[in-house]
């Protein structure tokens, strides 16, 4: 299967528009720089896509794996995790398609790029009990108590704190 050269994830598709019904498959393994706010995709994405000749297009279908780096929105703690993501996405021949074909050729990366970002929390969080960043010094509460921040005067919510003390 040969490539468009200007990007792996370009992929030549005339003998599927001619015959509808027609298969082919892909071996997708490209590098990705995609990012939300808190989660970055930077490095290879691999995969193997079906592409099938359909009445108006060229349905892609299959599996892609790539490896997240997230930041905890509550305690700014990293890790990385594996995701694998099913890709089910026609690219028409429709100017008003979401996916177009560009001519006879199928550029993959935006449908997998939103597969895989759609996937993704937009809160990721490194555990369900992440206690976060303490208000007043940020340290982490997940390694231990900040002790002396709610004995302070000067806390807007010292008047409360006697609400929940028996």
């Amino acid at each position: 299967m040969v490539r468009d050269a200007d990007s792996p994830f370009r992929f030549p598709v005339s003998d599927l528009l001619q015959e509808h019904g027609r298969r082919r498959s892909v071996v997708l393994d490209a590098p990705a720089r995609w990012s939300l706010e808190l989660s970055r995709i930077d490095g290879p994405i691999s995969g193997e896509l079906a592409l099938e000749g359909v009445s108006g297009g060229v349905l892609m279908r299959g599996r892609v794996a790539v490896v997240v780096h997230h930041t905890c929105h509550r305690c700014v703690g990293e890790w990385e995790e594996q995701v694998e993501v099913v890709v089910t996405e026609l690219l028409g021949t429709d100017p008003d398609d979401e996916y177009r074909l560009d001519g006879e050729v199928a550029d993959l990366e935006p449908p997998v790029r939103d597969a895989v970002l759609l996937t993704l929390p937009l809160l990721p969080t490194c555990r369900p009990d992440c206690a976060g960043l303490c208000a007043v010094c940020g340290a982490d509460l997940n390694t231990g108590a900040c002790p002396g921040h709610d004995d302070e005067p000067d806390s807007p919510f010292a008047a409360l704190r006697g609400l929940l003390e028996p």
